[in-house]
């Protein structure tokens, strides 16, 4: 009886924490996964297709940084330059802009003569199997010199399947409060 309780004290003391990730709010038990920016720029796009009528005439920006898994916007690891170059050259965004608020809730501006949308995506976790999941959010902006709209955020989560630089979203989920 005694080697049975050690052996399992032992391995609930060496062995994962429910509360290891009890601030994530983004693919919570979830392990991130490492995609080659390629890849990963394909999920942006799929995300990005799913949120927009994707045309010519959306301006889409990427965010500096990532949305992080904690609960919030604030903060968020650096988006890697080499995630931003495949964004660029796949044409799913058109730049870089850390959107500035004048005061906190307001719509933010970007440099540019076009209004658009600063989106920005959590690291990709790994569902099961080949389901990935991805948190995208999208804040519209205003450009520098012009007469804001009416302010507008929205973050979804986002399961996809595929392989590659083919990934289609398979199932969404709007996060409430995210606006």
């Amino acid at each position: 009886m005694r080697p049975a309780i050690c052996a399992l004290l032992l391995a609930s003391a060496c062995g994962p924490h429910a509360d290891d990730d009890a601030n994530v709010a983004r693919g919570r038990g979830l392990a991130a996964v490492s995609l080659p920016p390629v890849v990963e720029a394909a999920v942006y796009d799929a995300a990005a297709r799913a949120s927009f009528d994707v045309g010519p005439g959306l301006v889409l920006m990427a965010h500096p940084r990532r949305l992080p898994r904690t609960a919030g916007y604030e903060g968020g690891d650096p988006l890697p330059q080499p995630l931003l170059q495949a964004l660029r050259a796949g044409g799913v965004v058109r730049g870089s802009c850390d959107p500035k608020h004048e005061v906190p809730l307001d719509m933010p501006r970007c440099p540019g003569g076009q209004a658009g949308y600063v989106i920005r995506g959590s690291p990709v976790v790994r569902m099961g199997g080949d389901t990935i999941q991805l948190n995208f959010a999208a804040e519209a902006f205003a450009p520098l010199t012009a007469q804001r709209p009416q302010a507008l955020r929205f973050e979804k989560i986002y399961q996809l399947v595929g392989a590659g630089t083919a990934w289609r979203v398979v199932r969404e989920a709007r996060v409430r409060g995210a606006g």
